[in-house]
């Protein structure tokens, strides 16, 4: 997409616009697909949001990505369990008429995964798929060549772990393109504690089939990356590489897509008396980009350091503290409770100021309850900017089972209900994804002073100019959204926009 308030300035400092941003809304009446979820929180207005129910009756829908034409790509689980459904595939939504609601049942690009998929990327032409623990390997597959066409299979990278269990293995993906590396790509992905509360002295391995390279020994309580390079006819990698340790069971992470820093969850640790009060608050952590694969190996604390719940009280106090830890709200003691993050998306930068600059956490809650037997399962956000975090979508929704699947695009934040019975091992095509789209105009606004021109805009797109309103364009500045353009009486005729 593209806003051109199209600014132009002439030697004499004359100013006009060209352009502006427009929004779609509904028409008079109800919203075809309309959802009943609420949104809340501080200044938060509802008449901002088109809420959709993008797709009903989808089978344990957990893995969301965006392909290039704007259609979903999701990992589905068939049958009746998650865990030992029939099989998993990865299916393709389409919305052409852009109302909120998929065109149809969607399509089937690839088949025949085992069940139990918890995670899905795609990073250039390759697309990753994992499950969680033994057993389901994180395939790599190859797009086609249009967005319809389907996948194929490239290899896999296993995770082997030894006999006796492994209480948090893993679950999800991460993925980052390589600036200057076309064809590379680093995939993360956890291997947390081997058990609740206790230090992980086993460890695990990393094997492959058809991806060379991806070979090494992990470790437990970490997050790994493994550089993935794509050759047309064949895939290799490099061994696994530590990122972290001291974490006990990391289940969602994602890269700052201008910072580039790694911003990730971890689940706190379950009661020793009673499993659903945790002895520890879940929290969100961030490792800065300049210290990711510098050498050193940030150490989080698990197990002898962590927030204790509801308290607040540090205990142990070394390591890493986290970015937010999450406590009932409002009183710690008495207050609506958000417990076992999954995935985590960056709010989308079309979302109103106040909900553009931050993270959005969903909580999967109590294990195999939904609606307001599961009082632990809102969807969270948590504001970068001051600090603070609420629930956007409360723990009170009556047809929602566990928000773990969360994807953001410049204006919607995408959201799958695993179940809406919140049984994951007796339900079927219960699941639900979301839509929740920003009505806010994007802005490019600008004023002038002293011969120069300061410019704002809506975060994450880049500002742009030209010599005429029709181009070419070229990037003036990226990675903000506030610069500031000195004009003197030399200056020729120039167009600017900004580019999302």
């Amino acid at each position: 997409m593209t806003l051109t308030l199209l600014n132009r300035y002439r030697r004499n400092l004359r100013w006009g616009v060209l352009g502006a941003g427009l929004a779609w809304v509904c028409s008079s009446g109800p919203c075809l697909g309309a959802s009943a979820l609420t949104l809340q929180g501080p200044s938060v207005r509802a008449s901002d949001f088109r809420v959709t129910a993008f797709a009903r009756n989808v089978d344990f829908p957990l893995g969301m990505v965006l392909l290039d034409d704007g259609s979903l790509l999701v990992a589905e689980t068939r049958g009746t369990s998650l865990w030992t459904g029939t099989s998993g595939q990865l299916v393709r939504y389409v919305d052409a008429d852009q109302d909120g609601v998929a065109d149809g049942a969607g399509t089937v690009l690839y088949s025949g995964l085992p069940s139990g998929l918890t995670s899905l990327r795609k990073c250039g032409s390759l697309v990753f798929v994992t499950g969680q623990g033994s057993g389901r390997p994180m395939w790599v597959l190859r797009a086609g060549a249009t967005p319809e066409a389907p996948l194929s299979l490239v290899g896999s990278l296993t995770v082997r772990y030894p006999t006796g269990g492994w209480e948090h293995p893993h679950s999800g993906l991460a993925v980052r393109p390589i600036p200057g590396k076309p064809g590379s790509c680093d995939l993360l992905f956890q291997v947390g504690s081997d058990q609740n509360f206790a230090r992980t002295t086993r460890t695990a391995a990393l094997g492959n089939t058809q991806i060379t390279g991806a070979n090494g020994v992990l470790q437990g309580e970490s997050i790994y990356v493994v550089t993935l390079t794509d050759h047309g006819t064949n895939v290799t990698a490099s061994g696994p590489r530590q990122l972290a340790k001291g974490l006990r069971n990391p289940a969602g992470f994602i890269f700052h897509p201008v910072t580039g820093d790694l911003y990730f969850n971890d689940n706190g640790i379950d009661g020793l008396i009673d499993a659903n009060e945790p002895l520890s608050a879940d929290e969100l952590n961030v490792i800065p980009a300049a210290q990711i694969g510098n050498g050193t190996i940030p150490d989080f604390g698990f197990p002898d350091n962590y927030t204790e719940y509801r308290t607040g009280r540090i205990v142990g106090g070394q390591g890493v503290q986290p970015l937010f830890a999450f406590q009932p709200q409002p009183n710690p003691l008495t207050g609506s409770e958000s417990e076992g993050p999954n995935e985590i998306a960056f709010a989308p930068p079309g979302f109103p100021p106040g909900l553009n600059n931050g993270v959005f956490l969903g909580f999967h809650g109590k294990w195999a309850l939904a609606g307001l037997s599961n009082e632990e399962n809102p969807l969270v956000f948590a504001d970068l900017t001051t600090g603070h975090y609420f629930q956007f979508i409360g723990n009170d929704e009556t047809a929602v089972g566990h928000f773990d699947g969360l994807l953001s695009t410049d204006d919607s934040l995408f959201l799958s209900d695993l179940t809406g019975t919140g049984n994951t091992d007796n339900s079927r095509s219960a699941g639900v994804i979301y839509q929740i789209k920003s009505l806010v105009a994007r802005r490019l606004n600008y004023e002038v002073a002293r011969n120069a021109i300061h410019f704002q805009w809506s975060r994450g797109g880049t500002l742009q100019q030209g010599a005429s309103a029709s181009g070419p364009w070229s990037a003036v500045v990226s990675g903000t959204n506030d610069w500031t353009l000195a004009v003197d009486a030399t200056a020729t005729n120039s167009f600017f926009r900004v580019q999302f």
